[in-house]
Protein backbone atom coordinates (compact mmCIF):
# COMPACT_ATOMS: atom_id res chain seq x y z
CA UNK A 1 0.00 0.00 0.00
CA UNK A 2 2.82 2.39 0.86
CA UNK A 3 4.43 1.69 -2.53
CA UNK A 4 1.14 2.34 -4.34
CA UNK A 5 0.67 5.67 -2.52
CA UNK A 6 4.20 6.70 -3.40
CA UNK A 7 3.62 5.92 -7.08
CA UNK A 8 0.32 7.80 -6.88
CA UNK A 9 2.11 10.92 -5.63
CA UNK A 10 4.78 10.59 -8.32
CA UNK A 11 2.11 10.36 -11.03
CA UNK A 12 0.26 13.35 -9.56
CA UNK A 13 3.46 15.46 -9.53
CA UNK A 14 4.08 14.54 -13.19
CA UNK A 15 0.50 15.17 -14.35
CA UNK A 16 -0.09 18.53 -12.64
CA UNK A 17 2.73 20.44 -14.47
CA UNK A 18 1.65 18.89 -17.77
CA UNK A 19 -1.94 19.99 -17.11
CA UNK A 20 -0.78 23.54 -16.31
CA UNK A 21 1.31 23.59 -19.52
CA UNK A 22 -1.63 22.48 -21.62
CA UNK A 23 -3.95 25.05 -20.05
CA UNK A 24 -1.35 27.76 -20.65
CA UNK A 25 -1.12 26.77 -24.30
CA UNK A 26 -4.86 26.73 -24.95
CA UNK A 27 -6.28 29.39 -22.61
CA UNK A 28 -5.82 32.32 -25.01
CA UNK A 29 -8.29 31.81 -27.88
CA UNK A 30 -6.48 33.06 -30.98
CA UNK A 31 -8.09 32.21 -34.30
CA UNK A 32 -5.68 31.51 -37.18
CA UNK A 33 -6.84 30.88 -40.75
CA UNK A 34 -5.78 31.48 -44.33
CA UNK A 35 -7.78 34.07 -46.30
CA UNK A 36 -6.93 34.69 -49.95
CA UNK A 37 -3.59 33.00 -49.40
CA UNK A 38 -2.66 35.21 -46.40
CA UNK A 39 -2.23 33.96 -42.85
CA UNK A 40 -4.85 35.81 -40.83
CA UNK A 41 -4.83 36.07 -37.04
CA UNK A 42 -7.88 37.23 -35.08
CA UNK A 43 -7.27 37.82 -31.40
CA UNK A 44 -10.06 38.07 -28.84
CA UNK A 45 -10.99 41.52 -27.48
CA UNK A 46 -8.75 41.05 -24.44
CA UNK A 47 -4.92 40.85 -24.38
CA UNK A 48 -3.03 37.67 -23.53
CA UNK A 49 -0.88 39.19 -20.77
CA UNK A 50 -3.43 41.58 -19.29
CA UNK A 51 -4.00 45.32 -19.01
CA UNK A 52 -1.49 47.82 -17.63
CA UNK A 53 -1.06 51.45 -16.62
CA UNK A 54 2.21 53.11 -17.65
CA UNK A 55 4.03 54.99 -14.91
CA UNK A 56 5.97 57.83 -16.53
CA UNK A 57 8.91 59.38 -14.69
CA UNK A 58 9.99 62.60 -16.39
CA UNK A 59 13.73 62.80 -17.04
CA UNK A 60 13.94 65.71 -19.47
CA UNK A 61 11.89 68.62 -20.78
CA UNK A 62 12.90 71.06 -23.52
CA UNK A 63 11.57 73.41 -26.17
CA UNK A 64 9.38 75.41 -23.79
CA UNK A 65 9.70 78.88 -22.29
CA UNK A 66 12.55 77.97 -19.93
CA UNK A 67 15.04 77.55 -22.80
CA UNK A 68 16.66 80.11 -25.15
CA UNK A 69 14.37 82.02 -27.50
CA UNK A 70 15.76 80.30 -30.61
CA UNK A 71 14.91 76.93 -29.08
CA UNK A 72 11.25 77.73 -28.41
CA UNK A 73 8.91 75.43 -30.27
CA UNK A 74 6.27 77.06 -32.43
CA UNK A 75 4.19 74.41 -34.22
CA UNK A 76 6.09 71.12 -33.80
CA UNK A 77 4.70 68.23 -35.81
CA UNK A 78 7.30 65.41 -35.85
CA UNK A 79 9.97 64.08 -33.52
CA UNK A 80 12.96 61.73 -33.87
CA UNK A 81 15.92 60.77 -31.65
CA UNK A 82 19.40 59.54 -32.60
CA UNK A 83 21.53 56.88 -30.89
CA UNK A 84 23.27 59.49 -28.73
CA UNK A 85 19.95 60.80 -27.44
CA UNK A 86 19.95 64.03 -29.46
CA UNK A 87 16.41 65.17 -30.24
CA UNK A 88 15.25 66.47 -33.63
CA UNK A 89 11.91 68.24 -34.00
CA UNK A 90 10.22 69.34 -37.21
CA UNK A 91 8.75 72.78 -36.47
CA UNK A 92 6.18 73.57 -39.14
CA UNK A 93 5.61 77.08 -37.77
CA UNK A 94 9.27 78.13 -37.98
CA UNK A 95 9.95 76.02 -41.10
CA UNK A 96 13.02 74.33 -39.63
CA UNK A 97 14.22 71.35 -37.66
CA UNK A 98 15.33 72.17 -34.13
CA UNK A 99 18.04 70.07 -32.48
CA UNK A 100 18.52 69.50 -28.73
CA UNK A 101 21.19 67.40 -27.04
CA UNK A 102 20.59 64.47 -24.69
CA UNK A 103 20.36 66.89 -21.74
CA UNK A 104 17.72 68.99 -23.48
CA UNK A 105 20.01 71.90 -24.36
CA UNK A 106 19.16 73.68 -27.61
CA UNK A 107 21.94 73.24 -30.18
CA UNK A 108 20.84 74.68 -33.52
CA UNK A 109 18.16 74.95 -36.20
CA UNK A 110 18.51 73.17 -39.53
CA UNK A 111 17.00 74.73 -42.64
CA UNK A 112 14.75 77.75 -43.11
CA UNK A 113 11.86 78.92 -45.25
CA UNK A 114 12.67 79.29 -48.95
CA UNK A 115 13.15 77.54 -52.24
CA UNK A 116 16.94 77.41 -52.40
CA UNK A 117 19.46 74.72 -51.41
CA UNK A 118 18.96 73.69 -47.79
CA UNK A 119 15.67 75.59 -47.55
CA UNK A 120 12.17 74.20 -47.08
CA UNK A 121 9.02 75.26 -48.88
CA UNK A 122 6.70 73.18 -46.73
CA UNK A 123 7.83 70.24 -44.61
CA UNK A 124 5.33 67.43 -44.15
CA UNK A 125 7.41 64.53 -42.76
CA UNK A 126 10.99 63.73 -41.78
CA UNK A 127 13.05 60.84 -40.40
CA UNK A 128 16.65 60.37 -39.32
CA UNK A 129 18.89 58.11 -41.39
CA UNK A 130 21.46 55.74 -39.84
CA UNK A 131 24.28 58.33 -39.86
CA UNK A 132 21.89 61.03 -38.56
CA UNK A 133 21.37 62.64 -41.93
CA UNK A 134 17.93 64.23 -41.95
CA UNK A 135 15.52 63.07 -44.66
CA UNK A 136 12.71 65.57 -45.27
CA UNK A 137 9.66 65.37 -47.51
CA UNK A 138 8.90 68.87 -48.83
CA UNK A 139 5.44 69.01 -50.39
CA UNK A 140 5.80 72.56 -51.72
CA UNK A 141 8.98 71.78 -53.64
CA UNK A 142 7.79 68.21 -54.30
CA UNK A 143 11.22 66.93 -53.32
CA UNK A 144 13.01 64.72 -50.84
CA UNK A 145 15.74 66.80 -49.18
CA UNK A 146 18.62 65.21 -47.25
CA UNK A 147 20.50 67.45 -44.81
CA UNK A 148 23.55 66.89 -42.63
CA UNK A 149 23.57 67.42 -38.88
CA UNK A 150 25.55 70.61 -39.50
CA UNK A 151 22.64 72.02 -41.51
CA UNK A 152 24.28 71.66 -44.91
CA UNK A 153 22.45 70.24 -47.89
CA UNK A 154 23.77 66.74 -48.64
CA UNK A 155 21.56 65.67 -51.52
CA UNK A 156 17.99 65.37 -52.66
CA UNK A 157 15.82 64.46 -55.59
CA UNK A 158 12.59 65.66 -57.23
CA UNK A 159 9.42 63.60 -57.15
CA UNK A 160 7.31 62.98 -60.23
CA UNK A 161 4.18 62.30 -58.19
CA UNK A 162 2.73 63.96 -55.11
CA UNK A 163 3.69 62.07 -51.96
CA UNK A 164 2.11 62.84 -48.59
CA UNK A 165 3.99 60.61 -46.13
CA UNK A 166 7.56 59.38 -45.59
CA UNK A 167 9.48 56.86 -43.47
CA UNK A 168 13.09 55.62 -43.43
CA UNK A 169 14.21 52.13 -42.40
CA UNK A 170 17.48 50.93 -40.84
CA UNK A 171 19.07 50.49 -44.28
CA UNK A 172 18.37 54.11 -45.24
CA UNK A 173 15.69 53.10 -47.70
CA UNK A 174 13.03 55.74 -48.10
CA UNK A 175 9.34 54.79 -48.08
CA UNK A 176 6.89 57.24 -49.64
CA UNK A 177 3.11 57.24 -49.58
CA UNK A 178 0.83 58.75 -52.23
CA UNK A 179 -2.78 59.73 -51.74
CA UNK A 180 -4.90 59.80 -54.88
CA UNK A 181 -8.39 59.05 -56.14
CA UNK A 182 -8.89 55.49 -57.32
CA UNK A 183 -10.42 56.77 -60.55
CA UNK A 184 -11.05 60.11 -62.20
CA UNK A 185 -14.37 61.79 -61.47
CA UNK A 186 -16.28 62.92 -64.54
CA UNK A 187 -18.46 65.48 -62.79
CA UNK A 188 -19.24 66.35 -59.20
CA UNK A 189 -22.86 67.04 -58.24
CA UNK A 190 -24.06 69.67 -55.79
CA UNK A 191 -24.57 66.91 -53.21
CA UNK A 192 -21.76 65.36 -51.24
CA UNK A 193 -20.18 62.39 -52.99
CA UNK A 194 -17.88 59.85 -51.38
CA UNK A 195 -14.80 59.45 -53.60
CA UNK A 196 -12.64 56.34 -52.99
CA UNK A 197 -8.91 57.00 -52.53
CA UNK A 198 -5.84 54.79 -52.55
CA UNK A 199 -2.61 55.10 -50.55
CA UNK A 200 0.24 53.77 -52.67
CA UNK A 201 3.45 52.83 -50.85
CA UNK A 202 6.74 53.19 -52.76
CA UNK A 203 10.37 52.52 -51.81
CA UNK A 204 13.61 54.05 -53.06
CA UNK A 205 17.18 54.72 -51.93
CA UNK A 206 18.84 58.02 -51.02
CA UNK A 207 19.40 58.85 -54.71
CA UNK A 208 15.77 58.45 -55.73
CA UNK A 209 16.82 57.03 -59.11
CA UNK A 210 14.65 53.93 -58.91
CA UNK A 211 11.32 54.00 -57.11
CA UNK A 212 9.63 50.63 -56.52
CA UNK A 213 5.88 50.40 -56.11
CA UNK A 214 5.34 48.07 -53.14
CA UNK A 215 1.61 47.94 -52.55
CA UNK A 216 -1.68 49.85 -52.50
CA UNK A 217 -3.70 50.26 -49.32
CA UNK A 218 -7.40 50.73 -50.03
CA UNK A 219 -10.45 51.89 -48.14
CA UNK A 220 -9.92 55.61 -47.59
CA UNK A 221 -12.28 58.15 -49.14
CA UNK A 222 -12.84 61.89 -49.52
CA UNK A 223 -16.21 63.63 -49.43
CA UNK A 224 -16.67 66.29 -52.13
CA UNK A 225 -19.33 68.37 -53.86
CA UNK A 226 -19.47 71.04 -56.53
CA UNK A 227 -20.10 74.53 -55.16
CA UNK A 228 -20.19 77.87 -57.02
CA UNK A 229 -17.83 76.78 -59.75
CA UNK A 230 -15.40 75.30 -57.21
CA UNK A 231 -15.17 72.23 -55.03
CA UNK A 232 -15.90 71.72 -51.35
CA UNK A 233 -13.75 68.90 -50.04
CA UNK A 234 -13.81 67.28 -46.63
CA UNK A 235 -11.69 64.42 -45.40
CA UNK A 236 -13.32 61.13 -44.61
CA UNK A 237 -13.61 59.92 -41.05
CA UNK A 238 -11.39 56.88 -41.58
CA UNK A 239 -7.80 56.75 -42.78
CA UNK A 240 -4.97 54.51 -43.93
CA UNK A 241 -2.40 54.12 -41.13
CA UNK A 242 1.06 52.69 -41.83
CA UNK A 243 4.53 52.35 -40.28
CA UNK A 244 7.87 50.81 -41.26
CA UNK A 245 10.06 48.66 -39.03
CA UNK A 246 13.84 49.15 -38.93
CA UNK A 247 14.37 46.07 -41.14
CA UNK A 248 11.96 47.45 -43.74
CA UNK A 249 8.88 45.41 -42.92
CA UNK A 250 5.79 47.45 -43.69
CA UNK A 251 2.68 47.40 -41.51
CA UNK A 252 -0.53 49.16 -42.47
CA UNK A 253 -4.28 49.07 -42.69
CA UNK A 254 -7.57 50.95 -42.98
CA UNK A 255 -8.84 51.93 -39.56
CA UNK A 256 -12.55 51.46 -40.15
CA UNK A 257 -11.97 47.81 -39.23
CA UNK A 258 -9.45 46.52 -36.73
CA UNK A 259 -7.12 44.83 -39.18
CA UNK A 260 -3.43 45.42 -39.93
CA UNK A 261 -1.40 43.91 -42.75
CA UNK A 262 2.30 43.01 -42.74
CA UNK A 263 4.10 43.27 -46.09
CA UNK A 264 7.39 41.72 -47.19
CA UNK A 265 10.31 43.02 -49.23
CA UNK A 266 8.40 42.55 -52.48
CA UNK A 267 5.31 44.33 -51.13
CA UNK A 268 3.35 41.09 -50.92
CA UNK A 269 1.00 40.81 -47.99
CA UNK A 270 2.38 38.10 -45.70
CA UNK A 271 0.18 38.43 -42.63
CA UNK A 272 -3.06 40.06 -41.49
CA UNK A 273 -3.97 40.47 -37.85
CA UNK A 274 -6.20 42.34 -35.46
CA UNK A 275 -8.66 41.66 -32.68
CA UNK A 276 -12.38 41.42 -32.08
CA UNK A 277 -13.62 44.98 -32.02
CA UNK A 278 -17.04 46.53 -31.51
CA UNK A 279 -17.29 49.94 -33.22
CA UNK A 280 -18.28 52.76 -30.91
CA UNK A 281 -21.11 54.95 -32.18
CA UNK A 282 -20.69 58.71 -31.97
CA UNK A 283 -23.78 60.94 -32.40
CA UNK A 284 -21.66 63.78 -33.84
CA UNK A 285 -20.90 61.77 -36.98
CA UNK A 286 -23.93 62.26 -39.18
CA UNK A 287 -24.77 61.87 -42.82
CA UNK A 288 -22.27 61.19 -45.57
CA UNK A 289 -19.36 62.83 -43.79
CA UNK A 290 -19.83 60.40 -40.93
CA UNK A 291 -19.66 57.48 -43.36
CA UNK A 292 -20.30 54.39 -41.22
CA UNK A 293 -21.26 56.58 -38.22
CA UNK A 294 -18.86 54.95 -35.79
CA UNK A 295 -15.44 55.94 -34.49
CA UNK A 296 -12.33 54.51 -36.17
CA UNK A 297 -10.64 51.60 -34.43
CA UNK A 298 -7.08 53.00 -34.24
CA UNK A 299 -5.22 56.17 -35.19
CA UNK A 300 -1.47 55.45 -35.28
CA UNK A 301 1.17 52.70 -35.07
CA UNK A 302 4.46 53.14 -33.19
CA UNK A 303 7.05 50.35 -33.21
CA UNK A 304 9.15 49.88 -30.07
CA UNK A 305 12.73 48.67 -29.80
CA UNK A 306 11.56 45.08 -29.34
CA UNK A 307 9.70 45.31 -32.70
CA UNK A 308 6.31 45.18 -31.00
CA UNK A 309 3.56 47.36 -32.44
CA UNK A 310 1.91 49.93 -30.18
CA UNK A 311 -1.45 50.57 -31.82
CA UNK A 312 -3.05 53.76 -30.52
CA UNK A 313 -6.79 53.29 -30.07
CA UNK A 314 -9.21 55.99 -31.17
CA UNK A 315 -11.10 57.15 -28.08
CA UNK A 316 -12.71 60.41 -29.17
CA UNK A 317 -11.59 63.98 -28.62
CA UNK A 318 -12.62 64.23 -24.95
CA UNK A 319 -10.70 61.17 -23.75
CA UNK A 320 -7.90 61.72 -21.24
CA UNK A 321 -4.63 59.93 -21.82
CA UNK A 322 -3.83 57.44 -24.57
CA UNK A 323 -4.71 53.77 -24.82
CA UNK A 324 -2.47 51.35 -26.71
CA UNK A 325 -2.93 47.78 -27.86
CA UNK A 326 0.46 46.05 -28.07
CA UNK A 327 0.95 43.33 -30.70
CA UNK A 328 3.94 41.10 -31.30
CA UNK A 329 5.60 41.35 -34.74
CA UNK A 330 3.59 38.30 -35.78
CA UNK A 331 0.23 39.68 -34.68
CA UNK A 332 -0.38 38.28 -31.20
CA UNK A 333 -2.31 40.68 -28.92
CA UNK A 334 0.01 40.90 -25.91
CA UNK A 335 -1.03 43.81 -23.68
CA UNK A 336 -3.21 46.87 -23.41
CA UNK A 337 -1.51 49.89 -21.84
CA UNK A 338 -2.98 53.18 -20.63
CA UNK A 339 -0.45 56.03 -20.95
CA UNK A 340 -0.78 59.58 -19.68
CA UNK A 341 0.85 61.03 -22.80
CA UNK A 342 0.95 60.02 -26.43
CA UNK A 343 4.20 58.22 -27.28
CA UNK A 344 6.07 59.52 -30.33
CA UNK A 345 9.37 57.62 -30.15
CA UNK A 346 10.93 54.67 -28.32
CA UNK A 347 14.72 55.09 -28.04
CA UNK A 348 17.48 53.75 -25.77
CA UNK A 349 14.97 52.28 -23.35
CA UNK A 350 13.12 55.61 -22.97
CA UNK A 351 9.94 57.08 -24.44
CA UNK A 352 9.59 60.55 -25.93
CA UNK A 353 6.43 62.61 -26.20
CA UNK A 354 5.64 65.84 -28.01
CA UNK A 355 3.24 67.94 -25.93
CA UNK A 356 1.11 70.63 -27.55
CA UNK A 357 -1.01 72.32 -24.86
CA UNK A 358 -3.85 74.71 -25.71
CA UNK A 359 -2.08 77.41 -23.71
CA UNK A 360 1.65 77.96 -23.29
CA UNK A 361 4.58 76.65 -25.29
CA UNK A 362 4.83 73.14 -26.73
CA UNK A 363 7.51 70.92 -25.23
CA UNK A 364 9.37 67.65 -25.62
CA UNK A 365 9.43 65.20 -22.72
CA UNK A 366 11.60 62.16 -22.13
CA UNK A 367 10.33 59.58 -19.69
CA UNK A 368 11.34 56.38 -18.01
CA UNK A 369 8.33 54.10 -18.39
CA UNK A 370 7.26 51.27 -16.09
CA UNK A 371 4.19 49.10 -16.66
CA UNK A 372 2.00 48.52 -13.62
CA UNK A 373 -0.84 45.94 -13.64
CA UNK A 374 -4.21 47.60 -13.90
CA UNK A 375 -6.09 49.51 -16.58
CA UNK A 376 -9.65 49.27 -17.78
Amino acid sequence: MIGMKRWGWILLVMVVPMTILLVGQTSYPVKTEVKDGVKTITNPDFPRDGRYVAKLTEELSCGEEAGPEAGLLNKPLRLDVDDQGNIYVMDYGDVNIKVYDAKGRYLRAIGRSGQGPGEFGGMVMFNLMTDNRICVLDFMQNRVIIMGTDGRLVSGFPLKEFYATLAVDGRDRIFLGTHAAVKEIDKLSSDFQEIPYVTGIFRTDATGKEITHLTDLLGESMVMKASGGGVVSMGGLYAIVWAVRSDGRLYGGYNLDYSIGAFGEDGKKELAFGRDFTPVKNPRYKGMIGQKKSMPSYRSIVIDEGKNLWVELYQGEEAKGTLYDIFSPEGLYLKQVSVEQRINVFKNGKVYSLLRPEEGYPSIKRYKMELMPGGK
